[in-house]
């Protein structure tokens, strides 16, 4: 069963460094992270990211579903870095 949901870009085929979805999508793999994708659209606005901002407050992603229902957004960096030193604020498993 999976306990992590990442909200991700449509762009999967895109696995560059530059693509802050894939930077995440990545940092869960090498972590050993059960997750399910979840593919938004192409577009940024309000109106075509609807579910990402009544999910995160916001229209920007990558965000996190965690396994306890927390809903977790913020620069990908910097989610990567909580990621890889296990200081997510929700459970990952």
């Amino acid at each position: 069963m999976t306990k992590v949901r990442l909200h991700r870009c449509s762009y999967t085929f895109l696995h560059v460094d530059a693509d802050a979805c894939s930077r995440l999508q990545k940092a869960l793999d090498e972590q050993g992270v059960d997750y399910e994708v979840v593919k938004h659209g192409f577009g940024k606005s309000q109106r075509s990211r609807a579910e990402v901002v009544r999910l995160s407050g916001q229209k920007y992603l990558p965000v996190l579903e965690l396994a306890d229902g927390t809903v977790y957004r913020e620069e990908t960096d910097d989610m990567v870095t909580k990621l890889t030193t296990g200081q997510l604020p929700g459970p990952t498993s």
